[in-house]
């Protein structure tokens, strides 16, 4: 069984242009991190996750109610490792992965 280990995620630009970012990073559908960042930062992510077949890794801005969730994309990863691009709703995001 092939193992996702999501190492760094980058915020190169943030969605949200008056307040930090609060970031939900999800595979297959289950939260695997959740963490607030500005412009600039990254944070070291350093999950693990056991798949079949293929795992989808989507990224959201979360709006808690008040509106839904900001989607910024989702990418498909079998194998092989790299960065994943997030750049939806005006974001830019860099997120590490490698598959074992």
């Amino acid at each position: 069984m092939p193992t996702l280990h999501l190492k760094t995620l980058k915020c190169v630009e943030q969605e949200d242009w008056t307040f930090h970012d609060d970031v939900l990073l999800k595979v297959n559908g289950a939260t695997v991190e959740f963490t607030s960042m500005d412009k600039g930062e990254k944070h070291s992510v350093d999950q693990y996750i056991s798949f079949e077949g293929k795992a989808v890794v989507k990224l959201y801005e979360a709006d808690y109610g008040a509106d839904d969730d900001d989607f910024l994309g989702a990418h498909a990863v079998k194998r092989g490792s790299g960065v994943l691009h997030f750049t939806r709703d005006d974001a830019t995001y860099q997120l590490t992965y490698a598959v074992s």
